[in-house]
């Protein structure tokens, strides 16, 4: 090189080339030595393994790894069950004269019901809640008997009842008065002490105007009892036996009564009234219009006793609410027990239905049927006798031991007595 340039092959560089080139190398050297001393230095973040893996440094800050909370999922509302209650209304307890000489036991001096029962027990109960007719007051207040104008039942009765099961007795009837009005108080309590609902009798004007609903099965049922008739003795007992003592229609309310249930919260009402001619097997254009009435305000269910038999159905339809209203109405139900022996009063019927909710909250009355029922009543041979009431459907096939040919016959008639009278209003004739 010279003051000219160094020259190479064909190309001259000049001095000031050179210093530039000179230039450039010494700045690529020094970026080199740069980068190079800047990788040494940093740390391996990512390195390489024998085995091909690439590891990756646990990082300084703490990952979480606890287990997520799920989101709540919401749990669904259970649809509830709807509410169902099975009634059953026995038929009249009618205890003459020779009913009370079979239950009572002299050795004791007490008198003893339960034998009469022994073959229905279990039908007697076998329902939700059931219902009983007993003639007369049941207070203890006078001597036993059993006329035509005056009835008094030893107030054992009520635990024999109870005992099958029984929860609730009837005592508005003609005969209510027949022990005065110190029988009607008596009567109370002894139900009382017995712990037996009652309806048709109250001790005062506060308890006379207090509805009597009963929870059954989660339903609030109302519980309604009238009479027609107190047997002409409402002039010869204390002004209260009238004004509040028993519920009498004509000192009665039934719009009133039926009124005050659903204000306590009623979701069904229940009326039993004792009304019409004894031993008429068709209701009276009377009974029709105490049932219009008890419709007309809204009662679900009417069912009659006092004529001894068996009388049929019928349904009133009103408009209640906007709404089309049907009311259930038997006529009578026969005789439960007593000593009466001629055709249709030796034989009754226990009446059974279910309440049952609807979709929309509200209440039906649906599957009513009847329990046909007979009184077996076996002669001693002495003038006495034992008495038995019977389910009849459950002796079709098989005569009770000891019962003549005669009274089987006539248990497979009541049979059929019990459909031909009541025909397809009800559901079934059970065999219960």
């Amino acid at each position: 090189m010279n003051k000219n340039g160094l020259r190479i092959g064909n190309y001259r560089i000049t001095p000031l080339g050179l210093t530039v080139l000179f230039a450039l190398v010494a700045l690529i050297l020094a970026l080199i030595i740069l980068l190079s001393t800047s990788f040494k230095s940093a740390p391996d973040a990512v390195k390489p393994t024998g085995n091909n893996v690439i590891s990756v440094e646990t990082p300084t800050a703490p990952i979480n790894l606890a287990t997520p909370t799920p989101t709540p999922v919401p749990t669904p509302t259970p649809m509830p069950t709807p509410r169902s209650a099975t009634i059953r209304s026995l038929g009249e307890i009618a205890m003459e004269e020779p009913l009370l000489e079979a239950a009572y036991n002299a050795d004791a001096g007490i008198y003893d019901f339960s034998e009469m029962f022994s073959m229905i027990s279990d039908v007697m109960g076998n329902a939700d809640y059931t219902i009983a007719d007993v003639e007369g007051p049941l207070g203890d207040t006078k001597a036993y008997g059993f006329q035509t104008d005056n009835i008094s039942t030893p107030s054992s009765l009520i635990a024999a009842l109870k005992q099958c099961g029984v929860d609730m007795l009837t005592l508005a009837n003609d005969h209510t008065l027949d022990s005065g009005w110190n029988g009607v108080q008596d009567t109370i309590a002894k139900c009382i002490a017995n712990n037996m609902d009652y309806i048709g009798a109250s001790t005062s004007n506060a308890e006379k105007s207090t509805p009597v609903i009963r929870d059954i099965q989660g339903i609030r049922v109302a519980f309604l009892n009238y009479t027609d008739s107190v047997g002409g003795k409402e002039g010869d007992v204390d002004k209260a036996a009238i004004e509040y003592g028993v519920n009498w229609i004509s000192n009665s309310s039934c719009k009133s009564d039926v009124a005050a249930a659903k204000e306590a919260g009623a979701d069904v009402i229940i009326a039993y009234v004792s009304w019409g001619k004894m031993f008429e097997r068709t209701p009276s254009n009377a009974q029709y219009t105490i049932a219009k009435a008890l419709a007309d305000v809204g009662v679900d269910v009417v069912i009659g006793y006092n004529p001894h038999v068996i009388q049929p159905f019928i349904v009133l339809e009103t408009e209640q609410d906007g709404q089309t209203h049907k009311t259930y109405v038997l006529g009578a139900t026969g005789n439960f027990i007593s000593n009466r022996r001629d055709q249709y009063t030796d034989s009754g019927i226990i009446l059974q239905f279910e309440i049952n909710e609807q979709a929309d909250g509200s209440f039906a009355i649906e599957n009513l049927g009847y329990i046909p029922t007979y009184v077996w009543r076996l002669d001693n041979g002495d003038g006495t006798y034992e008495y038995h009431t019977l389910a009849v459907g459950q002796w079709l096939e098989s005569q009770p031991e000891g019962m003549s040919y005669a009274d089987y016959t006539r248990l497979k008639q009541v049979w059929a007595e019990a459909q031909t009278i009541l025909g397809t209003s009800t559901a079934a004739c059970l065999h219960e």
